[in-house]
């Protein structure tokens, strides 16, 4: 639970889940072939105008700057009021304005990742925040055993950098698995300048970033089994993003997917799998918890080890995010009842 670090007790019976496979849409014009996008002036103007306020000031102003921003109330999209039911209906919050509070206080932790960025590249010292590594012992433990570690990452906002900060700081040596579109942007000019801006400094603090090739995903997972023999360590971010084939699950009474790479890459090697959730506390503490490794049977197939993993991953996870709703990334992702699961599309 997020009060003590420690891994929920199983459930009494695995809800119902299933391995979904996305089409392969060869010839069609991904994301990152787009030059330019409006969104990378706006990003590139706010950097160049944020950059020494930001040098020169607090984490903590910045937290109360960008939530005050969030807070008024200009203008509610249809994106913002879809979440806004999302969090409603998942947390089953009586009062809608709690939802719109936790939705618009996610987008200024949002905001955030920008300054803590810039933070990054200050002279003399970077970005500092104040992290505490809780269950390491799980992690040694882990590694003991001689086939690595894959660390499967609950990605809430603030995970990125300090999880690699804290695990860089304690001497493990990390790959790290990555979105060719990580960072700010998803066009050839913002892949190019803006997200380095973020992943740079990062890469300081792991040994690899393995970028995922969709037409080629056989090539980084040949990488992580490499990383895992030499009894390294191998994260990835447990979000639906890449991968053909995902596991939808029960998640808050509804269905959330989850990529297979994690648990195909544990099953595979006998590498332990160990959820990490990282998040901030109130006094801007950035608590990274290492839960204890899932439990994969290796006379299952490949794809029940996966539903297997990824239910036991949703059912850990869920504590988290009802306490630090406005921390989590994968509202966007939740259906609200089996009838509304996503077919691959």
């Amino acid at each position: 639970m997020p009060d003590t670090g420690r891994p929920a007790a199983a459930p009494a019976q695995a809800p119902t889940a299933r391995i979904v496979h996305k089409p392969h849409k060869f010839g069609t014009r991904q994301k990152s072939e787009i030059p330019w996008l409006w969104s990378d002036i706006r990003t590139s103007i706010r950097f160049a105008l944020l950059l020494l306020p930001v040098w020169l000031t607090s984490d903590r102003f910045w937290t109360r700057a960008w939530r005050l921003k969030s807070r008024i109330r200009l203008r509610t999209g249809r994106g913002m009021q879809r979440k806004i039911s999302i969090i409603q209906e998942a947390l089953g919050l009586p009062d809608r304005q709690a939802a719109e509070t936790i939705a618009r206080d996610l987008r200024a932790a949002t905001n955030e990742l920008k300054t803590q960025a810039l933070k990054s590249w200050r002279p003399l010292g970077g970005w500092r925040p104040k992290i505490a590594l809780e269950g390491e012992a799980h992690l040694r433990d882990a590694l003991s055993q001689g086939k690595g570690a894959v660390l499967w990452i609950a990605p809430f906002v603030f995970y990125s950098g300090p999880t690699k900060i804290a695990l860089h700081r304690e001497g493990y040596t990390v790959s790290h698995l990555s979105s060719p579109l990580h960072g700010f942007s998803g066009s050839r000019y913002g892949i190019r300048y803006l997200n380095p801006i973020q992943c740079r400094p990062e890469d300081r603090l792991i040994k690899e970033r393995i970028v995922f090739d969709r037409n080629a995903p056989s090539a980084a997972m040949r990488r992580m089994v490499r990383a895992l023999k030499a009894g390294e360590v191998v994260s990835i971010a447990a979000s639906s993003a890449e991968g053909l084939e995902a596991v939808e699950a029960r998640f808050f009474d509804g269905i959330m997917p989850v990529a297979v790479g994690a648990p195909r890459l544990s099953g595979l090697t006998g590498a332990p799998l160990l959820p990490i959730f990282t998040v901030r506390e109130a006094d801007g503490t950035i608590r990274v918890a290492i839960d204890a490794p899932i439990a994969l049977d290796p006379q299952q197939t490949s794809d029940e080890r996966c539903i297997v993993a990824a239910t036991a991953f949703f059912h850990r996870l869920e504590p988290w995010v009802r306490k630090y709703p406005a921390q989590w990334r994968g509202w966007s992702k939740w259906r609200p009842k089996p009838g509304a699961i996503s077919r691959g599309r």
